[in-house]
């Protein structure tokens, strides 16, 4: 088969999405799917915002001194110690383990978009032992990002502070400017580096390690192999990538608000009579209303993030059918069973032999 350019996978990657998913829809599949998404943090749009918190008064400054007037004695930060690292290091392990999670389901997804056939419990068991792989992988690249920020950015800025150019700035202008644009340069060249790295590491070093039962270090090293004669077509893949990423990710935030909107119609209209009905009853806020308001709280949270998992089930879908369709024309062994090969042509009838003269 011939090698499918980036622009070329497109079209049969939507149209395996629309095969997959609605014809005919499945709502146990799609369900399994927006597992996939939550645990794979695969979200498509999303962002973030800053949040100000107001102070009306002097009164109520007082309230808020944490964020007003930060006042920290290390005398009182080192009574908490031992708790500060126990807090950092129980954050950092649940950290881990959600993404090795993360990292056993890509490929899950990977094999429920190929197979058409979400597994989760199947899944989960069958490919532990290449998502620790990948998981070790991908640690080790997040570490190598940061050593190199802290080393080349970090180890400037540190030698700048020494050598006292922070204290008179307005000596040493010029350096501050043409530094500082030549650090930031220089850290967005390695966070791209870094981000264009996992991309293609998690595009197509995890089908080889899926079909071929390798680690990653033998898959990167096929993979290679394989990108060797092809520059410009994976670079094109990426710019590609990047291109529909965006476009994907405007289009289904704006679908994911719309949803959330509508959600919280019939949520804030519950919450208000609730909170009339909790007035009427002579209800105040103690331990038990508190933890009932925590718990409705969490409820809403987990049916928004719901909602944003279902909505966010096609364009997982398709960019994972992109990436086989993109290296399957180019990996024959994803190929034959993406393209299975046409059964041959049935062979003509015998001709029936001619009557006795």
């Amino acid at each position: 088969m011939k090698p499918l350019s980036a622009v070329e996978a497109v079209s049969p990657a939507i149209e395996q999405t629309k095969q997959q998913l609605f014809k005919p829809f499945r709502f146990w599949h799609w369900a399994r799917l927006a597992f996939v998404v939550v645990v794979t943090w695969d979200f498509s749009g999303g962002g973030g915002g800053n949040f100000n918190i107001p102070l009306p008064d002097d009164k109520r400054k007082e309230d808020f001194a944490l964020f007003a007037a930060p006042d920290f004695k290390w005398e009182r930060v080192m009574e908490y110690l031992p708790w500060i690292i126990l807090g950092v290091g129980m954050l950092l392990a649940l950290v881990l383990v959600f993404m090795f999670i993360a990292c056993v389901f890509r490929f899950v997804l990977f094999e429920a978009v190929l197979r058409n056939k979400c597994e989760i419990r199947a899944g989960w068991k069958r490919w532990q032992e290449q998502g620790y792989s990948y998981f070790l992988w991908s640690l080790c690249l997040g570490f190598s990002v940061l050593l190199a920020v802290g080393v080349l950015i970090g180890g400037p800025v540190l030698l700048a502070w020494t050598q006292g150019v922070f204290d008179a700035p307005k000596e040493h202008l010029a350096l501050l400017i043409l530094g500082g644009i030549g650090l930031f340069m220089l850290l967005m060249v390695l966070l791209l580096a870094g981000a264009v790295i996992g991309v293609i590491g998690r595009d197509f070093a995890i089908p080889i390690m899926a079909l071929e039962n390798l680690g990653i270090l033998a898959a990167w090293r096929r993979l290679l192999r394989m990108m060797a004669g092809e520059k410009l077509s994976y670079a094109g893949y990426v710019g590609m990538k990047i291109v529909l990423a965006i476009a994907s990710g405007i289009m289904f935030a704006i679908i994911n608000l719309i949803a959330i909107l509508i959600l919280m119609i019939p949520l804030g209209v519950a919450g208000v009579a609730i909170y009339a009905g909790g007035k009427a009853l002579g209800l105040e806020w103690n331990l038990l209303t508190i933890t009932v308001a925590v718990l409705l709280g969490a409820v809403a949270f987990h049916l928004f993030l719901a909602v944003m998992a279902f909505v966010s089930v096609p364009p997982m879908v398709f960019f994972q059918s992109y990436v086989l369709h993109f290296l399957g024309s180019r990996y024959p062994r994803l190929g034959e069973i993406l393209f299975p090969p046409a059964p041959p042509a049935p062979l003509p009838p015998a001709p029936e032999p001619s009557p006795a003269a």
